[in-house]
């Protein structure tokens, strides 16, 4: 990342008596003046300049890519989960396959910070008083 010093100039008439005040900032961001014919005070940001501009661009911009990356591989996390599910489901073995896909989709949203409720939604008993993993013969 680029380290900026510049050295600005800021000039300005002052309010009262219209006296031209300068001030110079080199690191400092804020500064305080008097005017030297009336003695007025005026405290001053620096001004931002171009170049500082471009770096939070650049980091606004590295702040976003990494964002999208993670949202792509999110998506490609949860594909790869659908799949998964959907092979779980289509087993023909006496509905262990439906049971496994519960479990695993469970897994997943338990690793994955997926709110509560939902996880609590996966692990519903049955009309029978037992759970998905007590479906099993």
């Amino acid at each position: 990342m680029m380290d900026i010093h510049s050295i600005i100039h800021v000039n300005f008439p002052c309010r009262k008596c219209r006296e031209n005040i300068q001030v110079t900032f080199e690191t400092e961001q804020l500064t305080g003046v008097r005017c030297p014919n009336c003695d007025s005070g005026y405290t001053l940001m620096k001004p931002t300049i171009g170049d500082e501009i471009l770096i939070d661009w650049e980091k606004e911009a590295i702040y976003q890519k990494a964002r999208a990356e993670k949202t792509e591989q999110d998506k490609t996390e949860l594909m790869a989960l659908i799949i998964k599910v959907v092979e779980l489901l289509t087993w023909r073995d006496e509905g262990n396959g439906h049971i496994r896909a519960i479990e695993t989709l469970r897994q997943w949203l338990l690793l994955n910070g997926v709110p509560k409720a939902l996880i609590e939604l996966l692990d519903a008993k049955g009309p029978d008083g037992s759970s998905p993993t007590e479906y099993r013969n």
